[in-house]
């Protein structure tokens, strides 16, 4: 059956009202029953015929014919055993939207839901299959529109945003990765504003010429292993290098009574109207909350994209948050002391020693998320070069996206991540001249954005060079799963920066007005209210600031011996934990909250009674999603309350002043270290790295 007849007839769903009048929805229950007799296989190319040469429809879609498909229709049957008449020798106008006029007005289009649709089919074939077989050939399929009754997935978290993609459509590129069977494999597919995506011949990126041969489904090869077994995996859908939409998949083989599962474990953005604030990611680590994966893409779309381990990272994740800790503080008779002096410095030797001991554990987490089951280290050994030829390439630190929503002590610490190859030894690593330049006996001056010295470390082991840190050498990006569209600008309006201060009632009291005189008093200003205690759940609720900055201590409710500890933020008689959170947004604010102007959350908690500390990671959900902020910075240890207070100054002026959170944080760190300070690794930030205050078109406005 042709399949240019079924794309028409989808398409013309979308104009009956303009076309038919109240025949609609009857036309329109006509063409759905014959698209899906159509998807069981059954050849209805003359049933869809007649219902296109039919008087009221034909011109509309003798019109789409010409102009999609450049090539005279084949409408008007003669009859049912002689095929089909030539079009009417005349031509329309080719154009990019289908209009009937109607009372002399331009129709506009229909739009209908789209959805993601995955499931599993016999080779080459359409129809879903259920029970699969070992030693068997299948294919995963993919598309993304009308929804199917085949799809694995379930239809609330299959729909795709009702918002138009760009006027001229947007590539994409699906990939799929299968535990322990086989090569990852990447389609690329094309989704135009309105319809179904389909596969082509054509070049990702470019446009479609006239002999573009489209076809509906991406698909992927699969053999089932010779025994019974389950089979797990992710199906990723990416824009560019980041990663979109990621579907988990489950496949049991020759075991009766199970089925294909899929479900979607990650969704970075709910709309395709502003995809230009994901463009020009470097590369991404999207994590598996479920499967405890890791799958990385690089720029450029690696053929090699690969899932791996990251459970066995836990332990590293914990002793990497030891020795930044250990490195900021220590037990003296009894109590817990700062290492740093009064101006949050240390000596060269000391910071030197701090470098050392933090590479080890940041090469730990290296080796371990990047240990291979399949042996291919082909991206683990080429990522590192591939991030600093991008920042050569564009003159500027690479942007580093991980999706990662597992928020607890547990969570990778990315900005320690220490990419260079190093043995366990410390005391052999050399430094690199950049450990002295532009530590605390550096000379300053503007930061490179890779190490002037790499040549003379590159393929070389044991270095100890701060660009070896992610943290350092890369803006990290960890966006939160929010199920809305992310904010890349707090307000839209030029209005002046608002920032609301909950403030903890048991901080040294002489510190905290010292620090937020500075905040109050800048350069840069900014409008700076105050809440504590009980004062900050109605302070919270109207949409009149754009950060909200926890100031205060972080404790820890343990109710039992067994299970992990729940946080809370210190305000000053009042306890405050996510679930206070939940139940504002149920009972006192408004719904939706802050709909408009959504604050970024600073969480600058500095719990100085723990000897160790967990990260405040566990308020991230509770305020992107419950309460609607654009993003989450939080601390991942335990900080001395006037570092910490002196860390954010240097961070918050950077944000007044229009940086994004991404050179905001990347600044502050760079900024700390030359003081031979190494605590900047202890911040990350829970949203796009391309996050402002304001929209700096408004901004100029």
């Amino acid at each position: 059956m042709d399949q240019d007849i079924i794309d028409v007839a989808r398409t013309i769903r979308f104009y009956l009202p303009e076309l038919v009048g109240d025949e609609a929805d009857a036309y329109d229950n006509e063409i759905k029953d014959l698209l899906a007799r159509a998807r069981d296989g059954v050849d209805v190319a003359d049933e869809i015929m007649a219902v296109l040469t039919r008087p009221k429809v034909r011109e509309w879609a003798i019109r789409v014919f010409e102009d999609q498909y450049h090539r005279p229709p084949a409408l008007l049957p003669r009859d049912r055993g002689t095929g089909y008449q030539s079009a009417p020798p005349h031509r329309l106008a080719p154009t990019d939207k289908y209009e009937c006029p109607v009372d002399g007005k331009p129709a506009q289009p229909r739009e209908e839901a789209r959805f993601v649709n995955v499931f599993v089919s016999r080779p080459g074939r359409e129809g879903a299959v259920f029970d699969l077989a070992v030693s068997t050939d299948y294919e995963v399929l993919l598309d993304i529109g009308l929804r199917l009754n085949a799809s694995l997935l379930q239809e609330q978290e299959a729909v795709w945003p009702e918002e138009l993609v760009p006027e001229a459509g947007v590539w994409l590129r699906a990939t799929l990765l299968l535990d322990g069977m086989q090569e990852s494999v990447t389609v690329p597919l094309f989704l135009p504003p309105n319809g179904e995506s389909f596969c082509c011949a054509c070049e990702p990126g470019s446009g479609h010429g006239g002999g573009c041969a489209r076809r509906r489904w991406a698909r992927f090869a699969v053999r089932t292993p010779e025994q019974p077994a389950t089979v797990r995996g992710e199906l990723v859908i990416y824009y560019e290098a980041a990663a979109v939409v990621a579907v988990e998949l489950e496949l049991p083989v020759a075991q009766p009574g199970a089925v294909p599962k899929a479900s979607v474990i990650g969704r970075l953005s709910t709309t395709f109207n502003d995809l230009g604030k994901l463009t020009r990611r470097t590369a991404s680590l999207l994590v598996s909350s479920t499967s405890e994966r890791v799958v990385v893409n690089g720029v450029g779309f690696l053929d090699n994209p690969f899932a791996i381990g990251a459970g066995a990272a836990d332990t590293s994740a914990l002793n990497a948050r030891e020795a930044l800790f250990d490195s900021h503080i220590e037990v003296h008779d009894g109590h817990l002391r700062s290492r740093y002096d009064s101006t949050f410095s240390k000596t060269n030797a000391a910071y030197e020693q701090d470098l050392r001991r933090l590479a080890r554990e940041g090469a730990e987490l290296y080796s371990r998320l990047f240990s291979s089951p399949s042996g291919d280290h082909t991206v683990a050994f080429s990522l590192p070069a591939l991030l600093r030829h991008e920042a050569r390439l564009r003159g500027r630190p690479p942007l580093l996206q991980i999706v990662d929503d597992r928020f607890d002590e547990h969570a990778m610490l990315w900005s320690m991540v220490y990419d260079l190859p190093v043995g366990g030894d410390v005391d052999r690593y050399q430094p690199c001249p950049a450990v002295r330049e532009y530590g605390p006996k550096g000379r300053g001056g503007p930061l490179p954005p890779v190490c002037p010295w790499e040549d003379q470390h590159r393929d070389r082991g044991d270095v100890l060079c701060p660009y070896g840190f992610w943290g350092l050498s890369c803006m990290v990006e960890q966006p939160p799963t929010v199920h809305r569209d992310l904010e890349a600008a707090v307000l839209r309006d030029p209005e002046e920066i608002a920032v609301l201060a909950a403030v903890g009632g048991s901080l040294n009291e002489q510190l905290t007005t010292a620090h937020l005189g500075r905040l109050r008093d800048g350069p840069p200003t900014c409008g700076l209210s105050i809440a504590t205690g009980a004062e900050v759940a109605d302070a919270l609720g109207p949409e009149a600031m754009d950060i909200v900055y926890f100031y205060c201590h972080c404790g820890y409710d343990v109710r039992s011996d067994t299970a992990a500890a729940d946080r809370y933020l210190d305000l000053g008689g009042v306890r405050m934990q996510p679930l206070d959170i939940n139940m504002w947004a149920r009972t006192v604010w408004d719904d939706p909250h802050w709909p408009r102007r959504r604050p970024l959350v600073v969480l600058n908690g500095c719990h100085t009674t723990e000897s160790t500390s967990g990260t405040l990671n566990s308020f991230v959900p509770a305020f992107t999603t419950l309460a609607g902020a654009s993003g989450v910075l939080g601390t991942e240890v335990t900080l001395e309350q006037g570092l910490a207070g002196w860390a954010m100054e240097e961070l918050l002026a950077r944000l007044l002043s229009g940086a994004t959170i991404g050179e905001a944080l990347h600044g502050t760190r760079w900024a700390m270290l030359r003081r031979g300070n190494v605590m900047g690794l202890a911040y990350t930030a829970y949203c796009l790295a391309n996050l402002t205050l304001r929209d700096p078109k408004a901004s100029q406005g």
